[in-house]
């Protein structure tokens, strides 16, 4: 997928969620269901009591304001008092045409090595600790799906943004820049394998 990059000066705030997921629906459409699999959305929180008592119900109100169900959300936080062994059958199964989770509420989850191919939106609501943290959950939502090019969003602070850049410059030596829009002047490339010389 391509990427499209959206920084905010706060993003601890309900506002922010509205702002991400009425893009994301408003997106839905265009996207359709590429392998037949419904797209969805990540949201990132920092601590469990955050996610139940302000994050949560704030997804379940904004959704209902587009007659949604809160039977889209899924919620995996590692305590079983909030993400039961049928949570966790359906979050390893997102990629699955019958599933029917949109929305995956998530804390200290869903980074290295989750892949979700019909992850099309990821927002941070959450200042990290981690910078690495960052960069996994940022790029979680760019897996390829379909017979087509799509756009991931990813929604996040500034002061994040910054963070996302100085690691892409150190893992991949691309800016946020050149992710979101690639140099035009850039000369392309051709590589080809040379096999080693038989003796």
């Amino acid at each position: 997928k391509q990427v499209k990059l959206n920084g905010y000066s706060n993003t601890r705030h309900e506002e922010f969620l509205e702002i991400a997921i009425n893009d994301f629906l408003a997106n839905a459409d265009e996207i359709g269901r590429p392998e037949n699999i419904l797209p969805k959305m990540a949201i990132f929180g920092t601590t469990i009591e955050e996610l139940t008592t302000e994050i949560r119900p704030a997804v379940e109100k904004i959704l209902a304001q587009h007659g949604i169900s809160s039977d889209r959300i899924l919620i995996n936080v590692g305590d079983a008092k909030h993400t039961t062994d049928d949570d966790i059958r359906e979050f390893n199964r997102l990629d699955s045409p019958s599933s029917e989770k949109q929305f995956i509420l998530l804390v200290n989850k869903g980074r290295e090595g989750w892949n979700c191919r019909s992850l099309f939106s990821v927002a941070l609501y959450r200042e990290p600790k981690s910078k690495v943290f960052i960069l996994q959950a940022t790029m979680r939502c760019l897996r390829a799906i379909g017979d087509r090019q799509h756009v991931g969003h990813i929604y996040l602070t500034k002061e994040n943004m910054a963070l996302l850049d100085k690691e892409l410059q150190a893992n991949f030596r691309i800016s946020t820049d050149e992710l979101k829009e690639p140099d035009p002047n850039k000369e392309t490339v051709h590589v080809r394998v040379e096999l080693p010389s038989i003796k």
